[in-house]
């Protein structure tokens, strides 16, 4: 029975600063100053409690964990964790949309032939 290995790509901050220099027609160095500008804006409005939203794409905001009691891993003592804010992201309906849409087909990888065992 083959396994299916599932590997998704990681995209970091250089190879999307390419992808948005070569969409939007303009330098890599503009790309990646555009995608610091965004990432910075949002950090310090998310900060003084705004909501961020790019309509279809997201929203970002903070949101208040009240306090709690957890059982720890090590040694299963309780531990409390104080109350404190956290930043949450909610999805937009373009980017759930195109979460859901299925992935273009890849090619199948070559099967490997069952080794048969010698008879004895």
């Amino acid at each position: 029975m083959a396994t299916e290995e599932k590997t998704t790509k990681i995209i970091g901050k250089e190879e999307l600063a390419h992808l948005i220099a070569a969409r939007a027609h303009v330098g890599l160095k503009e790309a990646d100053m555009m995608l610091d500008a965004l990432t910075d804006t949002v950090r310090e409005e998310v900060a003084k409690g705004h909501q961020v939203r790019l309509m279809g794409f997201g929203s970002w905001k903070l949101t208040a964990v009240s306090a709690r009691t957890i059982k720890s891993i090590r040694g299963g003592t309780p531990v409390h964790l104080p109350a404190g804010k956290r930043v949450s992201f909610s999805t937009g309906s373009l980017l759930a949309e195109a979460a859901k849409a299925p992935a273009p087909a890849k090619k199948a990888a070559p099967s490997k032939p069952i080794a048969k065992k010698a008879a004895k």
